[in-house]
């Protein structure tokens, strides 16, 4: 289940107004913070994922920027197109070739 609210951390940081000096370094916006929003409909390409394929090394649900990908209870990757803006960043990141960027047809 994805969580729909910011980490307390993060919240913190946005309440205080912390300088750019304060902050950790690294990615300090956490993940599935786009969850409120379906997104799945702004590109013309959607991930297909060939659960064959799935070694569940997880790569796609690590660098995906939106959280669309998610493991089912095989620990094989699933896309949730709602989510999915068509970047291929997980495609590109998969070592075994389970992840085809496909356009989508009217």
């Amino acid at each position: 289940m994805k969580s729909k609210e910011a980490p307390k951390e993060f919240r913190k940081w946005v309440e205080e107004k912390w300088g750019t000096e304060d902050l950790p370094i690294g990615g300090v916006v956490p993940y599935h913070t786009a969850y409120e929003y379906k997104t799945g409909d702004w590109s013309a390409h959607k991930a297909v994922i060939f659960k064959d394929k799935c070694i569940s090394c997880m790569n796609c649900f690590y660098y995906c920027p939106d959280a669309a990908i998610f493991m089912d209870d095989d620990m094989k990757a699933e896309c949730d197109i709602q989510y999915c803006k068509g970047c291929g960043i997980c495609a590109k990141h998969c070592p075994a070739d389970a992840i085809e960027m496909r356009r989508l047809t009217r």
